[in-house]
């Protein structure tokens, strides 16, 4: 578990380069990509980190 919102930001922006790998998949599954940014957000908060900025969280994005 990260303790620090650098340690924190690392996490998600690493998942996110492997969402942008797919996202052809998600728009031919009739899916929305976007709701991934409010899972890691949500996660963020749920795991105490109340300060998290979710476009930090998300910032290797390329959707």
């Amino acid at each position: 578990m990260p303790t620090d919102l650098a340690a924190l930001y690392a996490l998600p922006q690493a998942a996110t380069e492997e969402f942008n790998d797919l996202e052809a998949e998600f728009e031919a599954a009739s899916s929305e990509i976007e709701t991934i940014a409010r899972d890691f957000w949500f996660i963020a908060r749920a795991y105490g980190f109340t300060d998290a900025d979710a476009e930090e969280l998300i910032a290797t994005r390329e959707w």
